[in-house]
């Protein structure tokens, strides 16, 4: 027999080990996750099993998190579920995937306006099985660079290895270990950023707070920060798993101020250059966009080197009214 159950407390080392065991797991299904989201003021995390009730043994599950967004007054209604990297299967497992999804959805559609599944690896051969659980397709592209046996400079373009090479060259260093305020000082330019450019909710400062206190103190993530006379211009934060992929979950640089040191760039080239020294096999940019959409954002990656791969996304809507009022509401405010 099998039990599907939601849990809403940390698990034990049993999910660890079924998450290191498994072929597609990844940083985002720890329970070290599981503890960044817990502590962020932003997030509500939950996991999503299936367990054989004769030897109480995990066979397939996900880690999952409810997010609001940080709007004033809306903000609370306005919740979103993320599974990133999720869920975790056995081969030929649709019937299991059927009753997980049934036991999350049921779960989940109180509590969140929308669900979006952000893969990480192909699930083309199983979009049936999403259909059929209300999860409709989105194309979604990103950049993978494989790092094993290969040398990182012939994979950038030209233009970007000039510019890492005149970044140095006129004084800019990079902050391997940084301190809790030296994060706060990259936190302040993502929020910059993020107001201003990219219009798009930011996670407040719990949640990369929390990532510095977990991740960064055990090991398992980093963050890396680019300085000009002591002043903070740019970072990355990088999550890290088990020495197999570095992933680049945050990024940005003050490159109006800075334009003639290419923080954004030399950020970038850093958490490529720590992957590859510390013999990761790949690096994952974590998203670029829609297919045949312009987005800058994606540009700028491409001249990475990296093999541009559309793994998608999956989105099941909860709340239809709510969830187009929300849509409209941001596609205003980028507007501003």
């Amino acid at each position: 027999m099998i039990q599907f159950k939601i849990v809403k407390y940390r698990l034990d080392k049993s999910w660890d080990n079924f998450v290191l065991q498994h072929s597609r797991g990844n940083a985002f299904q720890t329970n070290l996750m599981f503890d960044l989201y817990h502590q962020a003021n932003d997030f509500s995390p939950y996991y999503c099993l299936a367990i054989n009730t004769q030897n109480k043994r995990i066979i397939a599950g996900f880690l999952f998190v409810i997010q609001k967004t940080p709007y004033p007054i809306i903000g609370k209604w306005l919740k979103r579920s993320l599974i990133i990297g999720g869920p975790l299967l056995p081969q030929k497992g649709s019937k299991i995937f059927s009753g997980l999804m049934k036991t999350y959805t049921s779960f989940v559609k109180r509590r969140a306006i929308y669900s979006e599944i952000r893969n990480i690896h192909n699930w083309s051969y199983f979009t049936d099985e999403f259909r059929e659980c209300g999860f409709k397709y989105e194309p979604h592209l990103n950049y993978f660079v494989p790092l094993k046996n290969d040398e990182l400079e012939p994979k950038l373009s030209k233009s970007k290895i000039r510019q890492v090479k005149k970044g140095f060259e006129r004084g800019a260093v990079i902050i391997d270990n940084p301190t809790i305020e030296q994060v706060k000082d990259f936190y302040q330019i993502l929020r910059n950023l993020y107001n201003k450019r990219i219009k798009k909710p930011l996670p407040s400062w719990s949640f990369f707070k929390a990532f510095y206190e977990f991740h960064v103190k055990e090991n398992v993530g980093k963050y890396l920060l680019v300085s000009y006379h002591n002043k903070i211009i740019g970072g990355i934060m990088l999550p890290l798993y088990n020495g197999k992929t570095v992933y680049e979950w945050y990024v940005a640089g003050n490159d109006k101020e800075f334009k003639k040191l290419y923080p954004s760039v030399l950020a970038t080239w850093t958490g490529l250059h720590f992957a590859k020294e510390n013999k990761y096999s790949s690096f994952d940019f974590m998203g670029a966009g829609f297919p045949n959409i312009p987005y800058g954002v994606r540009e700028f990656k491409s001249k990475f080197g990296g093999q541009l791969v559309n793994y998608g996304r999956f989105r099941k809507i909860h709340y239809k009214s709510i969830y187009y009022l929300a849509q409209l509401f941001l596609s205003f405010r980028k507007k501003k």
